[in-house]
């Protein structure tokens, strides 16, 4: 039964953490439904892995932008004409934009972790970030392209992916509400909201990937079920949310969020 638990986390985390639900929200709700008996899917560990699978997802899915921002940023240290290059820009951009998150996290992702997992406060914090989303998207027009990113904008975003750690506010979630309240275009959102998140994903990933030795030999092939599951349903997740959003807006997404906050908060007072 647990292989059965670990692929539908697993599909839960790849699913959620790029459509703006939040995966943290339904990562900490799952096991407290459905299997609170199983150490290991209620583990840190276990966790680590599954965000290992969305890890490997944006690197499939962006390796090329990837490589050439990469390339970019290198070649632009020397000076000359490549530092004068959109993509050199863009990678210092995305490098002062995962700042505020790293230090967030440094500082306060161990508060925020005790303190933020009540079900009660991630159900009003998904409703509550869910009108942000709405309004966000029904506001002004949206007109910018990513080449038209700044430094300013760009910081603005990273800010607010800092808020991603509170449970049920969603990565994808807030630097797209951001983006699209800075004016740009829906899709635009959403692609520099995955590509921000890679440097910040990669170091939470990189902090955390000890536990991973703690998994047992008995417990690999569950673990690793769990990080394909995120992996395939990742890469699904990211390739129809750029489609998607080419020609809807966000409505859907911050809906199911108002409808799961308000289910989550009866069925967890009812509990009490």
């Amino acid at each position: 039964m647990n292989y059965v638990h670990a692929v539908i986390m697993g599909l839960i985390q790849g699913l959620t953490e790029f459509f703006p639900i939040s995966s943290s929200a339904h990562l900490v709700l799952y096991p407290k439904l459905f299997a609170s008996g199983s150490a290991l899917l209620n583990s840190l560990s276990f966790d680590v892995a599954l965000h290992a699978g969305t890890l490997a997802a944006l690197v499939i899915f962006f390796w090329k932008q990837i490589l050439r921002l990469l390339g970019a940023f290198f070649r632009g240290l020397a000076g000359g004409q490549a530092a004068k290059s959109a993509d050199f820009k863009m990678a210092l951009y995305i490098a002062a934009a995962t700042v505020p998150a790293v230090f967030a996290g440094y500082f306060f992702g161990d508060y925020i972790e005790a303190k933020t997992r009540n079900p009660v406060f991630i159900g009003a914090v998904l409703i509550v970030f869910g009108l942000f989303l709405y309004a966000a998207d029904r506001a002004g027009t949206k007109r910018k392209t990513q080449g038209a990113m700044n430094l300013a904008d760009a910081l603005l975003i990273g800010t607010a992916q800092a808020l991603a750690l509170i449970p049920g506010v969603s990565r994808s979630g807030i630097t797209i509400t951001t983006g699209l309240l800075a004016g740009y275009r829906r899709e635009a959102a959403a692609e520099f909201s995955f590509i921000l998140s890679i440097p910040a994903v990669f170091g939470a990933f990189a902090m955390q990937a000890r536990n991973i030795m703690n998994i047992s030999g008995g417990e690999i092939m569950v673990t690793l079920s769990g990080f394909m599951a995120a992996a395939v349903s990742g890469l699904i997740a990211i390739k129809v949310l750029l489609d998607f959003v080419k020609n809807h807006n966000y409505t859907v997404f911050a809906a199911y969020r108002l409808i799961l906050g308000a289910a989550i908060i009866i069925i967890f007072l009812e509990a009490k």
